[in-house]
């Protein structure tokens, strides 16, 4: 059963963030918003631009996660080995620092 604040959700806050992202993605902005009607329970309203940064993909990461570190951190990694980084503690667990090459 949904909550009141899940149906006002989805009747009126998501009908509004995709209408702003999508007024974004025709300006080439990248959006993200998260909506969170009780604790643990969020929708989400995404729209990236190719080659977007680091900070919204990472914030896109952890809105994906909730409350699950480890889906946070896996994420992160992923990210990575596609993309380099420059972090000590993914250093530490073993990420290198420059992109990995795919085999062709």
């Amino acid at each position: 059963m949904m909550s009141e604040n899940e149906t006002f959700y989805d009747n009126e806050i998501a009908p509004a963030l995709a209408g702003l992202a999508k007024r974004c993605q025709d300006r080439g902005l990248s959006f993200l918003a998260v909506v969170e009607w009780e604790p643990g329970e969020h929708g989400r309203t995404l729209t990236l631009q190719a080659g977007s940064g680091l900070g919204i993909r990472m914030a896109d990461a952890a809105a994906q996660a909730g409350n699950n570190a480890d889906g946070l951190i896996l994420a992160l990694m992923k990210y990575a080995h596609e993309h380099g980084h420059s972090s000590m503690l993914l250093k530490q667990l073993g990420v290198p620092l420059t992109p990995e090459k795919s085999a062709a």
